[in-house]
């Protein structure tokens, strides 16, 4: 069991590191430079729903990243620890933290707040312009 939850919690990690690297580039407008010329491809602005998005996700990551780490210290304490016999570390550094990951993406569910095609083809409220490379 230990074994899975430091993986999930790597897993975990990478990922975070990859978004928050991905954000980073995203806002900077840096990409990664390339022989390949891109000037055709548009970088399409954030909507205020799309803005919510990302951060319901990093609310998500945040709190299934805390998660992890309790479970990862609770069981590598052993089955008779103290962290694993306490109730209340259970209650809030695992249980709620699921639920508060699973309702924030049921809130901001990304079939409402992803734009569809249609919406980003069509609106102004999601205008294009030319990234410089």
């Amino acid at each position: 069991m230990l074994g899975g939850i430091v993986f999930q919690l790597v897993t975990i990690s990478v990922y975070a590191c990859l978004a928050i690297e991905f954000l980073a580039r995203y806002l900077k407008d840096k990409p990664f430079t390339s022989r390949h010329d891109y000037s055709e491809f548009l970088k399409r602005a954030m909507t205020p729903k799309t803005k919510i998005m990302t951060a319901a996700l990093c609310f998500s990551t945040i709190c299934l990243f805390i998660r992890a780490v309790y479970r990862t210290i609770e069981l590598a304490d052993g089955w008779n620890g103290r962290i694993i016999s306490t109730q209340l570390y259970f209650n809030v550094l695992d249980g709620a933290m699921v639920v508060l990951a699973i309702y924030t993406m049921n809130i901001v569910h990304p079939g409402i707040y992803l734009p569809s095609d249609d919406e980003t083809s069509s609106s102004e409220e999601f205008p294009l312009k030319p990234r410089e490379v």
